[in-house]
């Protein structure tokens, strides 16, 4: 058989017609083949018929010439002269130029009737023809282990061994991963094997070749767990005792082999040098049972399984006449909280799903039936402790779980998550990075009324982090905490500390004068109506006067040949996974040159607690932006221009099938929340906000508009490249920049990766601090942003301005901390929240400093005092 490759059957199992001929399998000349077909010949007469056939490398007559895996048959199309002179066709089944068996027919595809014998015996064969190679090659191998079965009976083993040769051959074409294959089908193929070789183990005992028929047994047991019992372990205990082994020996080998899985298994003949070891130890006596002793390890929890599910009701108390709120299925595990009445009942966990509608907070299911004691069964029956469920991640997050709300689901209905950002663990084994960034990095952000704790944490993260400079532009010239700044700013100038500096601005009337005269809009006011409008604004609006500072800083950062720079709020932080070292300096560093700019998504925080000081320590549970989740993709400012120039930006966005999930589970959300928000009476201004897609749910009266999701911006933030040859980008709004002509940004990563960075945002963190905030207005943004905001923040200052000391601590407690009705549970066993610590954790080191590393020889770095430039090897 010329002319093929090796056999490919990939995910799906179908070999197509390019393996046989290649990518220009559609011919040439516009001539259309047609598709290929795979074919199965049994119950031939003439035995080297049987077999599975496939398109050879060759074609004659305009059709493809099909060959025999096992033999040197094959079936080809035919022409003869009839009586009249005119050419006839047909299909032939022959060998070495001998035809079989035949059919006429002028169709351009092998019949699977009408054949007839010509030198072939009787009976006449049977086709069956498939689509896929691997279909055939799976129906080939039930025909030839069936044929092999059939031989077994009457003790023709020779006719056994070539079956089941055949046979083997077609179960691993059909199917060649094994019990891993996820397809269809996968364990059944497994246990089809383990047959298979164990009859092929008993045609090789009785033609005497004990070796092959233990290594073929050995080789079974890889298919099947090892507590199934299969015929092919006693063929090898037999074929043991033929080898000089004694039955004890012999057992304890194959129970040696039964421990293996089939993703051990290396081929029947790589096979042979381990149970050639383990043979020489069987006749030596080596082989020792080994006893697994399992030790039930302390675990708090409770669980039952269901045995009953007729009489597994859910009672609001430890009666049976009290009112069901639920029920449980056959086999369902349920978790317990405590036993009651002398352990006839089970509370359930507050992590356990009822129904709450009508305020029942408990949940109680008895352990047996309501029938006499000398007549009850039982209802649910303990699970021993090693067949617990894992802790759900709620758990491992240490996440509170109230009894009226969204429950936290199980492994089973979480197949997978819909988060895709994740800040794992770096492998032990991880290299240390070769490369030395010389990449400048600088951070500025304008702050008033925080506490010198905050200021702290967010200079010293970020000089741990790898940001060479921090600027700090202070609204407030009197502001308390600029002395604790200076003290910062005096303190790394005085230690010299390399690559590592502080600018401390207070924004006095002189500071202003000095900032007018520098700042590109006031310089272009005159020009554009956007400059214009934020050099009017400046004296009211916030978001105004941080586009101005934020020019400022990066036009200083520029003259001090910086390479990055980024803005960022005094509750931010960037942040770079542990698998590139929390390094920005390498995040940064190792982009490509032509990237003008990163935009990081953010990921919000989430308060736990009523009050906080300095969340760069206390905060520790993150949402996930929308932009790290599957389905979503990062828009572009691009296409929102577009939109805008065509009339099309109040249109709504056309639905997606992959960001579905979205509005199923948030939807859960938005419709717990309706209560509070009733109780809230609020009336926002504006077209309301858009909501998650909740049709088809049963509601209890008109939906009202309420908030799920973030508290602030999920758009993020640019960080930008400077280049020394060419004006710095001029700040466009608060999360993205244009260049200085006002042309967009050619190239911006969109930093959406599973291990990109993110900028960790800590917005009302603290109820005293979310007050604060909404006291007064002027949050407004002094431009329009790109991606549609959160209604959040107008609703949070319309509760702090009018609403009383109640209604802000249920807003907060609602919408804020956002685990009123267990959201924050429900959310994490979907991997939409995430539990990070390294910032806590860099500050405490940074806190109490560790004994450096000893300096190994060869890996000696030198720092340039004046540049902070790192030089040496690693």
């Amino acid at each position: 058989m010329t002319g093929y490759g090796p056999d490919v059957s990939g995910i799906n199992g179908s070999l197509d017609f390019r393996v046989a001929h290649g990518n220009s399998w559609a011919g040439g000349g516009g001539q259309k083949r047609a598709q290929p077909v795979f074919i199965l010949v049994k119950d031939a007469g003439s035995g080297d018929a049987d077999g599975v056939y496939k398109p050879a490398s060759r074609r004659w007559l305009d059709h493809d010439v099909y060959e025999n895996r096992f033999g040197e048959c094959i079936i080809s199309r035919e022409a003869h002269n009839s009586k009249t002179g005119q050419a006839k066709h047909g299909f032939v089944l022959g060998r070495g130029g001998r035809p079989l068996y035949g059919v006429k027919t002028e169709k351009l595809e092998v019949p699977t009737a009408g054949w007839k014998a010509f030198e072939g015996q009787e009976p006449i064969p049977e086709l069956l023809k498939f689509a896929s190679w691997s279909d055939c090659c799976q129906h080939g191998s039930w025909y030839f282990l069936q044929e092999a079965e059939n031989a077994a009976k009457g003790g023709h083993w020779k006719v056994v061994l070539v079956m089941a040769d055949r046979a083997f051959d077609c179960h691993t074409q059909a199917r060649p991963k094994g019990r891993g294959d996820i397809r269809e089908g996968g364990s059944e193929w497994s246990s089809q094997l383990c047959d298979l070789l164990g009859t092929r183990a008993e045609a090789l005992l009785n033609l005497g070749q004990f070796k092959r028929a233990l290594i073929d047994a050995c080789a079974a047991v890889h298919f099947v767990p090892a507590f199934e019992f299969s015929k092919a372990r006693t063929r090898g205990v037999t074929a043991c005792l033929n080898l000089g082994v004694s039955e004890a020996q012999a057992k304890l080998l194959m129970e040696e082999m039964c421990k293996r899985s089939d993703r051990d298994f290396p081929g029947i003949q790589a096979l042979e040098p381990l149970v050639d070891s383990f043979l020489d130890r069987a006749k030596a006596d080596k082989l020792k049972p080994v006893t697994l002793i399992e030790e039930d390890h302390d675990d708090e929890r409770i669980f039952f399984r269901v045995v009953d599910p007729e009489d597994c009701k859910l009672y609001s108390s430890t009666t049976y006449n009290s009112k069901v709120i639920g029920s449980r299925e056959y086999g369902d595990l349920v978790r317990g909280q405590s036993l009651q009445k002398a352990g006839t009942w089970l509370e359930l966990h507050v992590s356990e799903a009822f129904d709450d509608s009508s305020g029942h907070r408990r949940a109680y299911v008895p352990l047996f039936t309501d029938d006499p004691e000398e007549d009850r069964e039982e209802v649910l029956e303990k699970v021993p402790v090693k067949e617990y469920p894992r802790p759900g991640r709620w758990e491992t997050m240490h996440l509170r779980i109230k009894p009226i709300g969204l429950k936290p689901p199980a492994d089973s209905e979480v197949p997978l998550d819909y988060g895709r950002w994740l800040d794992a663990d770096p492998p032990e084994n991880l290299k240390v990075w070769p490369y030395i960034y010389k990449h400048g990095l600088a951070v500025a952000c304008m702050l008033q009324g925080v506490s010198e704790e905050v200021v702290d944490s967010f200079v010293r993260y970020h000089w741990v982090t790898g940001w060479n400079h921090v600027f700090l532009f202070f609204d407030d010239p009197d502001d308390p905490s600029i002395r604790h700044a200076k003290s910062l700013e005096d303190y790394a100038q005085s230690k010299k500390m390399a690559g590592a500096g502080l600018s401390v601005h207070r924004m006095d009337a002189s500071w202003w004068e000095a900032a007018k005269a520098r700042s590109r809009f006031y310089q272009r006011q005159e020009k554009n109506d956007f400059y214009e409008g934020v050099c009017k604004k400046q004296p009211a609006d916030r978001s105004a006067r941080k586009l101005i500072v934020a020019d400022l800083a990066i036009l200083e950062a520029h003259e001090m040949g910086i390479d990055w720079f980024a803005f960022l709020d005094i509750d931010e932080c960037i942040f770079v996974p542990r698998m590139q070292d929390c390094s920005s300096r390498r995040f940064f560093g190792s982009k490509e040159r032509s990237v003008e700019a990163v935009r990081l998504w953010n990921h919000e925080a989430v308060p736990e607690d009523s009050e906080c000081g300095d969340w760069f320590r206390e905060c520790t549970l993150f949402q996930l932006n929308r932009q790290h989740c599957h389905g979503f993709h990062p828009p572009r400012e691009y296409d929102s221009l577009l939109r805008t120039k065509e009339g099309r930006e109040f249109e709504p966005e056309a639905p997606n099938q992959d960001t579905a999930w979205w509005d199923r589970l948030f939807g859960q959300i938005y419709l717990r929340r309706q209560e509070a928000t009733k109780r809230l009476k609020l009336n926002l201004p504006g077209s309301r906000a858009d909501r998650p897609i909740v049709e088809g749910v049963p509601t209890k009266g008109p939906l009202v508009e309420t908030f799920c999701g973030f508290s602030s911006y999920e758009d993020g933030k640019m960080i930008v490249r400077l280049n020394r040859h060419l004006p710095p980008p001029i700040p466009n709004s608060k999360h993205s920049y244009l260049a200085d002509n006002g042309l967009m940004l050619q190239e911006v990563y969109q930093a959406n990766k599973s291990d990109d960075a993110v900028i960790l945002h800590y917005p009302n963190a603290g109820m005293t601090n979310w007050r604060r905030r909404y006291e007064t207005s002027g949050s407004c943004s002094s431009r329009a942003s790109a991606w549609p905001s959160s209604r959040l923040p107008l609703a949070s200052h319309a509760v702090v301005s009018s609403g009383s000391r109640r209604d802000q601590d249920l807003f907060y407690r609602t919408f804020i901390m956002q685990n009123e009705h267990n959201e924050m549970a429900y959310l994490a066993e979907h991997g939409l929240v995430t539990r990070l610590e390294i910032v806590r954790n860099i500050l405490y080191d940074y806190d109490n400093p560790q004994a450096p590393p000893e300096q190994l020889p060869g890996q000696t770095t030198w720092v340039d005092p004046k540049s902070g430039l790192k030089l040496g090897r690693a």
